[in-house]
Parts: structure tokens; sequence; C-alpha cells
């Protein structure tokens, strides 16, 4: 039976709502009694940037089974795309060896390794010689091993004699490391996932987290339960499945997501719900054009994102804006969690920035549960393509 992307969303959605609300996991899927594995092998999920530990069952040199690793992060826990690593591993639709298209419009053929880099060695080498070394290019990805990327890197960079390399992480992580970069120095989050068990409000925009990372939801979720205090925002155009379990979901007109976060901090200021002491010590200003700048000189600025205003331009109530804003300043420990609504859009780095002001101004950071997270969408986007290049 085959499945569309849209079932496999709707059921990975369910797993992940069904993990939440029982506490259960996904172990190991079913198989046959001849294929029951020898031995198990400590791994790490290569889907998304969550870096679930599982276990790989192993029988005569071949991954037969999967479990979650109970000593991991992810407590023996695996959403769908995790349970399913081995009937993708082993599927019959994988390509295993190398294909060509010898004419326009005709099929691809399958050809030995030798043939295909051959192939590949002639085009590169008659484009080299033909244009020079920056008509040829290398674009990673997000799933390559460290390794991988850094001979990619030699060979073009050493080799050819181009900068032309890059890889698709730059989409996923660009802003998020612009806006750690401008706001930090750094280009990590500061936070650990240990800050979920310790945060009393979550800020989650931009970011669908059940269907995206629905491990980290199911902790969400269970934070939610153990301790029912716990506040939840979604900031979210569209009503999700995260946005489900949220106490308040604000759901503003696409696009005017900035609008909303300096009306939140104009609201924090002027309801005095900011952290002086912090700010003071910590925290410096700069104007729209990166000129050093005051906090009256800030305070000035928000006044053109005043609630009632910005309401409007949300289309959102007003009420919405003063809770949200009081929430967050006002929590023991806030954690603001976001991925890629708002990393991959026009103002990313600013979307990013105004994320890391709302921490900044009220002290919300470098507690146990209080920290700005970004969520990453591949395993491997930093070590790989930004750290290897």
């Amino acid at each position: 039976m085959s499945t569309s992307r849209r079932d496999f969303l709707k059921y990975f959605a369910m797993s992940a709502a069904v993990a939440a609300a029982s506490g259960a996991g996904l172990g190991s899927l079913a198989h046959a009694a001849d294929s029951r594995p020898e031995k198990w092998v400590k791994g790490v999920c290569r889907y998304c940037g969550t870096g679930c530990g599982v276990l790989v069952g192993v029988r005569d040199g071949k991954a037969v089974a999967i479990q979650g690793d109970p000593n991991n992060h992810n407590a023996g826990l695996l959403c769908l795309k995790g349970s399913l690593l081995i009937p993708v591993l082993n599927s019959k639709e994988r390509v295993t060896q190398p294909l060509v298209r010898r004419r326009k419009g005709g099929k691809l053929e399958p050809v030995s390794w030798d043939e295909a880099l051959d192939l590949m060695a002639s085009r590169f080498r008659s484009s080299i010689d033909a244009h020079g070394p920056n008509s040829v290019a290398w674009y990673g990805s997000g799933q390559c091993l460290t390794e991988e990327s850094y001979v990619a890197n030699k060979i073009f960079k050493g080799g050819f004699g181009t900068n032309n390399v890059d890889g698709n992480p730059r989409l996923c992580m660009a802003s998020a490391v612009g806006g750690y970069m401008t706001s930090f120095g750094k280009d990590e989050p500061m936070g650990t996932y240990a800050d979920i068990d310790q945060a009393t409000c979550f800020f989650i925009i931009g970011s669908n987290t059940s269907e995206a990372h629905p491990v980290l939801f199911r902790r969400i979720a269970r934070r939610k339960q153990v301790e029912p205090g716990v506040k939840i925002i979604v900031a979210d155009p569209r009503r999700t499945n995260t946005s489900r379990i949220a106490d308040m979901h604000v759901a503003f007109r696409p696009g005017t997501d900035l609008a909303f976060m300096h009306s939140m901090a104009w609201v924090i200021i002027n309801e005095e719900l900011d952290n002086p002491r912090f700010w003071q010590r910590y925290v410096s200003f700069m104007d729209a054009e990166g000129k050093p700048s005051d906090f009256e000189g800030y305070k000035a600025f928000l006044e053109n994102y005043r609630p009632e205003k910005v309401a409007e331009i949300c289309r959102v109530p007003v009420e919405q804006i003063y809770s949200a804003a009081r929430a967050f300043a006002e929590s023991g420990a806030t954690m603001s969690l976001w991925c890629m609504g708002i990393n991959q859009r026009v103002q990313g780095v600013f979307a990013n920035n105004l994320i890391h002001n709302l921490h900044l101004l009220t002290g919300q950071i470098c507690r146990p549960g209080a920290t700005s997270f970004s969520l990453t969408g591949q395993p491997n986007a930093c070590g790989g393509v930004r750290d290897g290049g």
C-alpha cells in the first residue's frame, strides 16, 4: 500500500499526540522470528536535529530492527520517522548503484561505480578547462557526515580551487546563526534539553513542534502534565497539533511576527515587567543602523508598536499581546522554541534577534529553564556544512 506525503504527516502527528498523551513510546517494529537481532548497536537517528539515540538490531551483519536508546535524552522514545528507519533502509525501492541518463529524455540506466566516477571526473574536467574552476560547485546536506563534508571542501577548495561550496543547512540555520551571532557573539544556543524540565513558560513561535520534533513535543507535554501551572504560548498563523496543547494560541497574520514581538517588548517595559538589574549590567543597545544607543532610545522606538496598533496589524485580540508579554516576563523560567517558521523567512535574522531581546529584557536567560533555543531541521547541519566549511 502506498502512502502519500499528506497521509504520512497525518500519521506522524497522530503518533506524536498518542505518545504525548499516554507516555508510551514507539519501540522496535515487529520482525520475523528468523530476523531477530543477534546484537544491539548504539547509534543516532539520522532524521531531524533532535539527535535521538537509537539501538540498531543486527543479524548476519544486516540491520533488522530499531528501538529507542533508554539511556539517551529521548529515554527510549522514537517518533514514527525513527521507528521506520529499518523499513526505509531495507526498502526495495532504494537506489543502491549509480544510474546514468545516456541521452536527453532517456531512461536512467544502472552503471558500475567505475563508469559513473569516470563520467563525473570527465565532466568536471571539461567544465573547469573550458570555463574555469568557478564553473563547478558542491552543494551538500545536513544529512552528510562531518567527514564527508570535510573531504568535499578539500576537493573543491584545495583541489579545484573554487569557493563554490555550500549546503542546504544554510536555509534552515543561517538566520539562527545570524541572530545568535549579532545578539550574543556566539552562533549556538546556550540552553539544553534539560531546560524543558525546568521551564514554567514555553514561548513556541514558528514551529509545529508536534510534527517537526515530536520527541521534544512529548517532553514539553509531559512537563505540562506534571505541573499544570506551566504556561504554553504558541504563536503561529496556523492551528496545528502543537497549538492544541497551548494555553494561548496567537494566530497572527503571516509576516507580522516582528511587530507582535516588538509589541510584547512594549508591554514588558511599560508595565515594568523588565529586569533592569540584568539588562543594565549585561545588555547593550543599538539602533536600526547598528549604531550605539541606550534603553531610552529603544523605548522610544517601541512607541511605534503599541498593542492597540499592532493588534490591528497582526489581526489578533489586543488582550493576547498583553497576556503573552505578561506570561513571558512573570514566569519563573521562560523557554522560547522556534524553527523554520522563523528561520526560513526574509527577515529571519531580525526575528531571531527579537526573540533574544525578550529574554534579555526580562533576564529570562542563563538560568535553568530560561533560555532562547532554536530548533534545527537536520542532524548534522552545524557539524557538517557549517563547521566543516
